[in-house]
């Protein structure tokens, strides 16, 4: 599969992007309560956002959805944060969330993870 950009869907997501990440660490523990501690792999930092776009139309929702959901958490896209130079290669490995209220506005939120695929 080709590796595509996140659909445009005429809107950004909310503002209060939260980012985070994770550390992959291979420890061994000493019973004197040392421990010796090394990266795991090359890609051992690997970053994360958790990204919600809010009030938008059922269209774009299911727009963002299908192509997620399409992807089924094995294939990666491009993914740009406003602002930034470079797209990140990512990957949403669990189903978004969608809320709707009920005003009939949809709210989707997701988490992209930095994908270090081939």
């Amino acid at each position: 599969m080709e590796i595509d950009f996140l659909p445009d869907i005429g809107r950004e997501p909310d503002y209060g992007l939260t980012g985070g990440g994770s550390f992959a660490v291979d420890a061994v523990s000493f019973g004197d309560g040392y421990e010796q501690r090394r990266p795991t792999g090359i890609n051992s930092s690997r970053r994360e956002w958790t990204v919600t776009w809010s009030l938008i139309t059922k269209e774009q929702m299911e727009r963002l959805r299908d192509f997620l959901l399409e992807r089924r958490g094995v294939y990666a896209f491009l993914w740009q944060i406003s602002g930034e130079p470079e797209a990140w290669r990512v990957a949403c490995k669990e189903h978004p969330k969608v809320t709707v209220d009920t005003f009939k506005r949809h709210t989707l939120t997701a988490t992209f993870i930095e994908d270090f695929g081939l």
